[in-house]
Protein backbone atom coordinates (compact mmCIF):
# COMPACT_ATOMS: atom_id res chain seq x y z
CA UNK A 1 0.00 0.00 0.00
CA UNK A 2 2.97 2.20 1.12
CA UNK A 3 4.85 1.61 -2.58
CA UNK A 4 1.17 2.68 -4.42
CA UNK A 5 1.23 5.74 -2.28
CA UNK A 6 4.75 6.41 -3.02
CA UNK A 7 4.50 5.60 -6.69
CA UNK A 8 0.88 7.85 -6.77
CA UNK A 9 3.02 11.09 -5.20
CA UNK A 10 5.96 10.42 -7.32
CA UNK A 11 3.61 10.32 -10.67
CA UNK A 12 1.56 13.84 -9.52
CA UNK A 13 4.77 15.41 -8.38
CA UNK A 14 5.54 15.00 -12.11
CA UNK A 15 2.63 15.88 -13.39
CA UNK A 16 2.93 19.34 -11.53
CA UNK A 17 6.24 19.68 -12.56
CA UNK A 18 5.30 19.25 -16.74
CA UNK A 19 2.59 21.04 -16.35
CA UNK A 20 4.92 24.39 -14.42
CA UNK A 21 7.89 23.97 -16.72
CA UNK A 22 5.26 23.84 -20.03
CA UNK A 23 3.23 26.97 -18.10
CA UNK A 24 6.85 28.97 -18.38
CA UNK A 25 7.38 27.50 -21.78
CA UNK A 26 4.38 28.99 -23.21
CA UNK A 27 5.22 32.26 -21.36
CA UNK A 28 8.84 32.63 -23.12
CA UNK A 29 9.10 34.99 -26.19
CA UNK A 30 8.00 33.35 -29.48
CA UNK A 31 11.25 34.27 -30.89
CA UNK A 32 13.90 35.53 -28.69
CA UNK A 33 15.92 36.51 -32.02
CA UNK A 34 13.42 38.63 -33.56
CA UNK A 35 13.46 42.10 -33.17
CA UNK A 36 11.22 43.60 -35.41
CA UNK A 37 8.67 46.12 -34.14
CA UNK A 38 5.11 44.55 -34.50
CA UNK A 39 2.51 47.10 -34.01
CA UNK A 40 -0.82 45.93 -31.66
CA UNK A 41 -3.52 47.62 -31.54
CA UNK A 42 -6.11 47.27 -28.02
CA UNK A 43 -9.76 48.94 -29.15
CA UNK A 44 -12.20 50.65 -26.37
CA UNK A 45 -14.14 47.92 -25.24
CA UNK A 46 -12.36 44.79 -26.06
CA UNK A 47 -12.30 42.03 -23.24
CA UNK A 48 -8.97 40.21 -22.05
CA UNK A 49 -10.02 37.49 -23.60
CA UNK A 50 -10.33 38.89 -26.97
CA UNK A 51 -6.77 40.93 -26.29
CA UNK A 52 -5.03 37.91 -26.08
CA UNK A 53 -6.96 36.18 -29.00
CA UNK A 54 -5.26 38.97 -31.15
CA UNK A 55 -2.00 38.84 -29.42
CA UNK A 56 -1.79 34.68 -30.50
CA UNK A 57 -3.06 35.42 -34.19
CA UNK A 58 -0.72 38.56 -34.17
CA UNK A 59 2.16 35.75 -33.31
CA UNK A 60 3.25 37.49 -30.46
CA UNK A 61 2.54 34.54 -27.87
CA UNK A 62 3.22 31.17 -28.28
CA UNK A 63 0.02 29.93 -25.75
CA UNK A 64 -3.71 31.35 -25.15
CA UNK A 65 -4.38 28.86 -22.07
CA UNK A 66 -1.08 29.74 -20.75
CA UNK A 67 -1.86 33.72 -21.28
CA UNK A 68 -5.07 33.25 -19.63
CA UNK A 69 -3.73 32.12 -16.01
CA UNK A 70 -1.10 34.47 -16.59
CA UNK A 71 -3.32 37.37 -16.63
CA UNK A 72 -5.84 35.74 -13.96
CA UNK A 73 -3.03 35.60 -11.91
CA UNK A 74 -2.10 38.65 -11.80
CA UNK A 75 -5.28 41.02 -11.93
CA UNK A 76 -3.57 43.87 -11.49
CA UNK A 77 -2.69 44.18 -14.76
CA UNK A 78 -4.75 46.23 -16.94
CA UNK A 79 -4.56 46.22 -20.53
CA UNK A 80 -5.29 50.21 -21.88
CA UNK A 81 -6.53 51.48 -24.67
CA UNK A 82 -4.18 52.45 -27.64
CA UNK A 83 -1.03 51.55 -30.44
CA UNK A 84 1.25 49.62 -28.78
CA UNK A 85 4.88 48.95 -30.09
CA UNK A 86 5.74 45.10 -29.23
CA UNK A 87 8.03 42.39 -30.69
CA UNK A 88 8.41 38.83 -30.31
CA UNK A 89 11.46 39.13 -28.72
CA UNK A 90 9.21 39.52 -25.71
CA UNK A 91 7.96 37.33 -23.14
CA UNK A 92 4.46 37.48 -22.34
CA UNK A 93 5.32 39.44 -18.64
CA UNK A 94 7.10 42.28 -20.76
CA UNK A 95 4.07 42.20 -23.17
CA UNK A 96 1.67 42.51 -20.75
CA UNK A 97 3.92 45.48 -18.76
CA UNK A 98 3.14 47.43 -21.68
CA UNK A 99 -0.06 47.23 -22.83
CA UNK A 100 -0.21 47.50 -18.72
CA UNK A 101 1.90 50.93 -18.60
CA UNK A 102 -0.06 52.58 -21.61
CA UNK A 103 3.07 53.89 -23.48
CA UNK A 104 1.86 53.37 -26.53
CA UNK A 105 3.96 54.15 -30.22
CA UNK A 106 3.73 57.91 -30.84
CA UNK A 107 0.83 58.59 -33.71
CA UNK A 108 2.94 61.58 -35.61
CA UNK A 109 1.78 60.18 -38.61
CA UNK A 110 -0.86 60.24 -40.60
CA UNK A 111 -4.27 57.83 -40.28
CA UNK A 112 -5.30 55.96 -43.61
CA UNK A 113 -8.23 54.23 -43.92
CA UNK A 114 -8.77 51.74 -46.28
CA UNK A 115 -12.33 50.17 -46.99
CA UNK A 116 -13.43 46.59 -47.49
CA UNK A 117 -14.47 46.22 -51.11
CA UNK A 118 -12.71 48.75 -52.49
CA UNK A 119 -10.29 48.91 -55.52
CA UNK A 120 -7.00 48.97 -55.52
CA UNK A 121 -6.55 52.56 -57.33
CA UNK A 122 -8.73 53.96 -54.87
CA UNK A 123 -5.99 52.99 -51.74
CA UNK A 124 -3.24 54.15 -53.66
CA UNK A 125 -5.20 57.61 -54.44
CA UNK A 126 -5.89 58.04 -50.99
CA UNK A 127 -2.09 56.95 -50.17
CA UNK A 128 -0.67 59.28 -52.74
CA UNK A 129 -3.15 62.30 -51.65
CA UNK A 130 -2.41 61.90 -47.69
CA UNK A 131 1.31 61.05 -47.85
CA UNK A 132 2.55 63.36 -50.93
CA UNK A 133 3.68 60.99 -52.77
CA UNK A 134 4.68 61.28 -56.33
CA UNK A 135 2.11 59.11 -58.41
CA UNK A 136 3.87 58.09 -60.98
CA UNK A 137 6.68 56.39 -59.40
CA UNK A 138 4.19 54.58 -57.51
CA UNK A 139 2.42 53.60 -60.26
CA UNK A 140 5.65 52.30 -61.91
CA UNK A 141 6.87 50.54 -58.92
CA UNK A 142 3.46 48.68 -58.63
CA UNK A 143 4.13 47.12 -61.93
CA UNK A 144 7.74 46.75 -61.97
CA UNK A 145 8.45 42.49 -62.36
CA UNK A 146 11.72 42.71 -60.21
CA UNK A 147 9.89 44.41 -57.00
CA UNK A 148 6.99 42.31 -57.30
CA UNK A 149 9.32 39.03 -57.18
CA UNK A 150 10.78 40.46 -54.29
CA UNK A 151 7.69 40.41 -52.94
CA UNK A 152 6.57 37.34 -54.35
CA UNK A 153 9.48 35.82 -52.63
CA UNK A 154 8.96 37.52 -49.16
CA UNK A 155 4.85 36.69 -48.64
CA UNK A 156 4.24 33.27 -48.96
CA UNK A 157 0.55 34.74 -49.74
CA UNK A 158 1.82 36.09 -53.09
CA UNK A 159 1.82 33.84 -55.96
CA UNK A 160 3.47 34.03 -59.29
CA UNK A 161 -0.26 34.69 -60.43
CA UNK A 162 0.24 38.64 -59.79
CA UNK A 163 2.27 38.68 -62.66
CA UNK A 164 -0.16 37.36 -65.38
CA UNK A 165 -0.18 40.24 -68.06
CA UNK A 166 -3.76 40.52 -68.69
CA UNK A 167 -3.81 41.51 -64.28
CA UNK A 168 -4.76 45.21 -64.17
CA UNK A 169 -3.02 45.54 -61.07
CA UNK A 170 -0.76 43.12 -59.21
CA UNK A 171 -1.66 43.89 -55.45
CA UNK A 172 -5.33 44.11 -55.85
CA UNK A 173 -6.83 41.78 -53.39
CA UNK A 174 -3.60 41.75 -51.33
CA UNK A 175 -3.65 44.67 -49.63
CA UNK A 176 -6.20 44.50 -46.71
CA UNK A 177 -8.63 47.02 -45.51
CA UNK A 178 -7.68 48.49 -42.04
CA UNK A 179 -6.77 52.03 -40.34
CA UNK A 180 -2.71 52.73 -41.14
CA UNK A 181 -0.57 54.72 -39.25
CA UNK A 182 1.78 56.00 -41.59
CA UNK A 183 5.30 58.36 -41.36
CA UNK A 184 4.88 61.31 -43.03
CA UNK A 185 7.91 60.62 -44.99
CA UNK A 186 7.39 57.09 -45.61
CA UNK A 187 8.86 56.01 -49.19
CA UNK A 188 6.42 53.61 -51.57
CA UNK A 189 8.51 50.56 -50.48
CA UNK A 190 7.63 51.08 -46.75
CA UNK A 191 4.22 52.01 -47.51
CA UNK A 192 3.41 48.48 -49.49
CA UNK A 193 5.53 46.53 -46.95
CA UNK A 194 3.45 47.75 -44.09
CA UNK A 195 0.11 46.96 -45.52
CA UNK A 196 1.24 43.32 -46.64
CA UNK A 197 2.89 43.10 -43.54
CA UNK A 198 -0.30 43.36 -41.66
CA UNK A 199 -2.43 41.03 -44.98
CA UNK A 200 -0.13 38.14 -43.71
CA UNK A 201 -0.88 39.03 -40.08
CA UNK A 202 -4.78 38.49 -41.17
CA UNK A 203 -4.10 35.84 -43.02
CA UNK A 204 -1.85 33.73 -40.73
CA UNK A 205 -4.58 32.03 -38.92
CA UNK A 206 -6.07 30.37 -42.17
CA UNK A 207 -2.71 29.61 -43.84
CA UNK A 208 -2.81 25.65 -43.06
CA UNK A 209 -6.85 25.52 -44.07
CA UNK A 210 -5.94 27.49 -47.62
CA UNK A 211 -3.20 25.12 -47.96
CA UNK A 212 -5.83 22.11 -47.87
CA UNK A 213 -7.94 23.71 -49.98
CA UNK A 214 -8.54 22.30 -53.92
CA UNK A 215 -8.19 26.47 -55.17
CA UNK A 216 -4.82 28.18 -55.21
CA UNK A 217 -4.32 31.26 -52.15
CA UNK A 218 -4.96 33.23 -55.09
CA UNK A 219 -8.23 31.36 -56.44
CA UNK A 220 -9.23 32.01 -53.41
CA UNK A 221 -8.56 35.79 -52.50
CA UNK A 222 -10.04 36.34 -56.19
CA UNK A 223 -13.16 34.56 -55.04
CA UNK A 224 -13.49 36.17 -51.80
CA UNK A 225 -13.08 39.86 -53.77
CA UNK A 226 -15.86 38.88 -55.58
CA UNK A 227 -18.10 37.69 -52.86
CA UNK A 228 -17.24 40.82 -50.98
CA UNK A 229 -18.90 42.85 -53.19
CA UNK A 230 -22.24 40.88 -54.03
CA UNK A 231 -23.05 40.70 -50.04
CA UNK A 232 -22.32 43.64 -48.88
CA UNK A 233 -24.04 43.39 -45.84
CA UNK A 234 -22.03 39.81 -44.79
CA UNK A 235 -25.17 37.69 -44.94
CA UNK A 236 -25.05 34.98 -47.01
CA UNK A 237 -21.22 35.54 -48.07
CA UNK A 238 -20.57 31.59 -47.78
CA UNK A 239 -23.52 30.20 -49.21
CA UNK A 240 -22.71 32.92 -52.19
CA UNK A 241 -19.16 31.22 -52.56
CA UNK A 242 -21.39 28.22 -52.75
CA UNK A 243 -23.17 28.97 -55.06
CA UNK A 244 -20.21 30.05 -57.73
CA UNK A 245 -18.63 27.18 -56.77
CA UNK A 246 -21.71 25.33 -58.11
CA UNK A 247 -21.44 26.97 -61.11
CA UNK A 248 -17.91 26.41 -61.48
CA UNK A 249 -18.19 22.75 -60.97
CA UNK A 250 -21.45 23.21 -63.50
CA UNK A 251 -19.73 24.37 -66.01
CA UNK A 252 -21.66 27.25 -66.00
CA UNK A 253 -19.99 31.13 -66.19
CA UNK A 254 -20.18 32.93 -62.38
CA UNK A 255 -22.49 35.34 -64.17
CA UNK A 256 -21.42 38.41 -61.66
CA UNK A 257 -22.13 41.63 -62.61
CA UNK A 258 -19.28 43.41 -59.99
CA UNK A 259 -16.68 41.28 -62.47
CA UNK A 260 -18.12 43.62 -65.47
CA UNK A 261 -17.76 46.72 -63.47
CA UNK A 262 -14.55 45.97 -63.05
CA UNK A 263 -13.44 45.14 -65.92
CA UNK A 264 -14.71 48.18 -67.78
CA UNK A 265 -13.44 50.34 -64.50
CA UNK A 266 -16.38 51.44 -63.79
CA UNK A 267 -17.47 52.39 -60.75
CA UNK A 268 -21.13 51.24 -59.47
CA UNK A 269 -22.79 54.51 -59.87
CA UNK A 270 -22.04 53.86 -63.79
CA UNK A 271 -24.74 51.87 -66.09
CA UNK A 272 -23.54 48.85 -67.86
CA UNK A 273 -23.91 48.45 -71.82
CA UNK A 274 -25.14 45.05 -73.51
CA UNK A 275 -21.47 44.88 -75.02
CA UNK A 276 -19.88 45.71 -71.97
CA UNK A 277 -22.03 42.56 -70.52
CA UNK A 278 -20.84 40.61 -73.45
CA UNK A 279 -17.36 41.89 -73.68
CA UNK A 280 -14.33 39.24 -73.95
CA UNK A 281 -12.08 40.38 -71.23
CA UNK A 282 -10.44 38.41 -68.27
CA UNK A 283 -12.16 39.78 -65.49
CA UNK A 284 -16.15 39.41 -67.20
CA UNK A 285 -17.68 36.65 -66.32
CA UNK A 286 -20.64 37.99 -67.43
CA UNK A 287 -18.90 37.48 -71.33
CA UNK A 288 -19.09 34.14 -72.79
CA UNK A 289 -15.11 33.61 -73.57
CA UNK A 290 -14.06 31.52 -69.74
CA UNK A 291 -16.14 30.14 -67.35
CA UNK A 292 -14.64 30.13 -63.67
CA UNK A 293 -13.69 32.13 -62.06
CA UNK A 294 -11.84 35.74 -63.62
CA UNK A 295 -8.10 36.70 -63.73
CA UNK A 296 -7.59 37.92 -60.55
CA UNK A 297 -9.22 39.91 -57.74
CA UNK A 298 -11.63 42.93 -58.25
CA UNK A 299 -11.60 44.07 -55.23
CA UNK A 300 -9.26 44.39 -51.53
CA UNK A 301 -11.89 41.54 -49.45
CA UNK A 302 -11.44 42.01 -45.59
CA UNK A 303 -11.88 38.77 -43.27
CA UNK A 304 -15.57 37.83 -43.24
CA UNK A 305 -15.23 37.38 -47.44
CA UNK A 306 -12.00 35.86 -46.82
CA UNK A 307 -13.37 33.12 -44.34
CA UNK A 308 -16.19 32.90 -46.79
CA UNK A 309 -14.40 31.75 -49.40
CA UNK A 310 -11.79 28.98 -47.50
CA UNK A 311 -15.21 27.84 -45.34
CA UNK A 312 -17.75 27.81 -48.50
CA UNK A 313 -21.41 27.02 -47.49
CA UNK A 314 -23.05 23.58 -49.30
CA UNK A 315 -25.86 24.12 -50.93
CA UNK A 316 -27.66 22.77 -54.47
CA UNK A 317 -28.31 26.54 -55.63
CA UNK A 318 -27.18 28.37 -58.61
CA UNK A 319 -28.86 31.43 -58.77
CA UNK A 320 -29.20 34.72 -56.21
CA UNK A 321 -30.07 37.90 -55.56
CA UNK A 322 -30.83 40.59 -53.24
CA UNK A 323 -32.84 43.38 -51.97
CA UNK A 324 -32.27 46.53 -51.00
CA UNK A 325 -31.92 46.01 -47.45
CA UNK A 326 -28.89 43.17 -48.76
CA UNK A 327 -31.30 39.66 -48.12
CA UNK A 328 -30.38 37.15 -50.72
CA UNK A 329 -32.50 35.12 -51.98
CA UNK A 330 -31.12 31.80 -53.40
CA UNK A 331 -32.38 29.90 -56.38
CA UNK A 332 -32.11 26.54 -57.75
CA UNK A 333 -33.06 27.17 -61.99
CA UNK A 334 -33.36 30.17 -63.78
CA UNK A 335 -36.80 30.33 -63.49
CA UNK A 336 -37.26 30.35 -60.13
CA UNK A 337 -34.37 32.60 -60.22
CA UNK A 338 -36.61 35.02 -62.70
CA UNK A 339 -39.82 35.10 -60.94
CA UNK A 340 -37.76 35.91 -57.36
CA UNK A 341 -36.26 38.78 -60.14
CA UNK A 342 -39.79 40.38 -60.67
CA UNK A 343 -41.24 40.20 -57.54
CA UNK A 344 -38.01 42.10 -55.88
CA UNK A 345 -38.77 44.60 -59.38
CA UNK A 346 -42.29 44.66 -58.79
CA UNK A 347 -42.10 45.80 -55.62
CA UNK A 348 -39.48 48.36 -55.88
CA UNK A 349 -37.23 45.96 -53.80
CA UNK A 350 -34.55 45.31 -56.44
CA UNK A 351 -30.87 46.21 -55.31
CA UNK A 352 -29.26 48.47 -57.09
CA UNK A 353 -25.31 49.13 -56.70
CA UNK A 354 -23.69 51.83 -55.13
Amino acid sequence: MKKLVVSLVVAFTAIIILAVSLYFYFLSPVDKNANKNVSFIVKSGESEKTIIDNLKTAGLIKNRGAAYIYNFLNREITFKVGTFTLKKNMSVQKIFKTLDSGKTKEQKGINITFKEGQRYTQYIDQIVESLKIDDAEFGALMIDEDYLKSLIKDYWFLTDDILDEKIYYPLEGYLFPDTYNFSEKMEAKDVIKTILDNTETKLAPYKKDIEKSSYSIHELMTLASIVELEGKDGSDRAGIVGVFLNRINNDMPLGSDVTTYYATQKTFKDDLTEEELKECNAYNTRGTCFKGLPIGPISNPGVDAIKAAIYPEENDYLFFVSDKSGKIYFSKTNAEHEQQVGKLKASDNWYVYE
